[in-house]
């Protein structure tokens, strides 16, 4: 059996995939075998994939019905052999030396999960780089560190998330742990979930300091499999991370201060981006459906209640009344919407002068019954003085 499985699915990619390839095969150690999921693509990718199978026996092939990534994933795990999985995109690469370096690693400590680091670079469309490891991810882990046992592990968890190593499925993951969980194939961020549901079962792992991943983040959103599009779950999905990583800090009992507000943070910040995903391709909304969207979903009894425990109230309103000022200057609402309080409490917020009828303007959106969390108020009562009963 070999040492590693690695996972490559492919669709219609018969510009890129070979390259992926390549930077696999081409490996130092070469202890693999290289499982080829092409999910049911249109272009030549079938007859490129079985022409590289022929010449290296290390290459099996799969072909199968249009399923999505995930769900390749998953098919992919069920059928390796090898004693640890890692997934490559096929528009992506696996570093030089990558494969000898994770394997001298699993010969010395034999890890549950080595958890490496992705570099996206910003790309045109020949793959010829224009900006290196954009998110500076590569600075994050400066050494390596290995959790000897499931404690030394759960009391980093928060310390993996902070540094984005769970964020994606490019780890390298012992098959036998693999193979118990499947990737949800119905939300683009299954395998950040993926990593939360798997981590119960983790007694041992290593974080590797070298980079080991390039991920190519294109230069037209056309070429990026998820960036810049609109899926209109994405409020859904990123509750559910949360949710989902609550749960597993109570039942280790590691949800403490510094969880609390890590969580919050994160959660937070991907609030503004569900925000300005709205401006992305494929959101149909129009405006009032965006602001209507605004009070009675990203404004929920979970993100309210987060904003209370973690005293950042104030932090979620700005976000919000920010998201929608963007919306506002792309785009006019009609003063006979029943969503007009929204823009005349921003309108009325952002004036240096303010005369009492802007202050009415104000506190009757704070109070108006599609805004049920009172958003605007923070700032309301830092206008009119703490001591006033807004």
């Amino acid at each position: 059996m070999p040492m590693f499985s690695i996972i490559m699915p492919v669709y219609n990619n018969e510009r890129y995939f070979p390259i992926a390839v390549q930077s696999v095969l081409s490996q130092e150690y070469r202890d693999l075998e290289l499982i080829i999921i092409d999910d049911g693509s249109t272009d030549r990718t079938p007859q490129v994939a079985d022409l590289i199978a022929k010449e290296d026996r290390r290459v099996r092939v799969v072909h199968q019905k249009n399923q999505w990534i995930y769900a390749s994933l998953n098919n992919g795990i069920q059928i390796a052999k090898g004693d640890y999985v890692y997934f490559v995109n096929s528009d992506d690469r696996l570093r030089p030396g990558s494969l000898k370096n994770m394997a001298e690693k699993v010969e010395r400590f034999h890890p549950d999960v080595i958890w490496t680091k992705v570099l996206i670079h910003k790309c045109n469309e020949n793959q010829g780089i224009i900006e290196y490891d954009c998110s500076n991810f590569d600075k994050k882990i400066e050494s390596d560190i290995f959790f000897e046992d499931a404690d030394e592990f759960r009391d980093n968890w928060i310390f993996l998330n902070k540094s984005s190593l769970t964020n994606n499925q490019v780890n390298l993951y012992k098959r036998s742990i693999a193979k118990k969980y499947k990737f949800r194939n119905d939300i683009y961020g299954a395998d950040r979930l993926y990593n939360i549901n798997i981590a119960p079962e983790i007694k041992t792992a290593f974080v590797l300091k070298e980079a080991v991943y390039d991920h190519f983040n294109y230069k037209s959103d056309e070429m990026n499999v998820s960036i810049g599009k609109y899926y209109g779950y994405e409020h859904e999905m990123f509750n559910l991370f949360y949710n989902e990583n609550r749960k597993l800090l109570n039942d280790w009992n590691r949800f403490d201060n510094e969880a609390l507000h890590y969580l919050a943070s994160s959660r937070f910040r991907e609030l503004s981006f569900e925000l300005r995903s709205f401006n992305n391709k494929g959101c149909g909304l129009s405006l009032e459906e965006k602001i209507e969207k605004i009070f009675n979903s990203f404004l929920d009894k979970d993100i309210y209640k987060l904003a209370e425990e973690s005293g950042k109230l104030e932090e979620l309103e700005a976000r919000i009344l920010s998201g929608m000022r963007e919306l506002f200057i792309r785009e006019a609402l009609s003063p006979q919407s029943n969503l007009y309080f929204a823009y005349e409490m921003i309108e009325s917020l952002l004036l240096y002068e303010k005369d009492k009828e802007d202050y009415v303007k104000i506190k009757n959106a704070i109070y108006h019954p599609f805004n049920r969390y009172h958003i605007g108020q923070c700032f309301y009562k830092k206008l009119i003085g703490d001591m006033e009963d807004v």
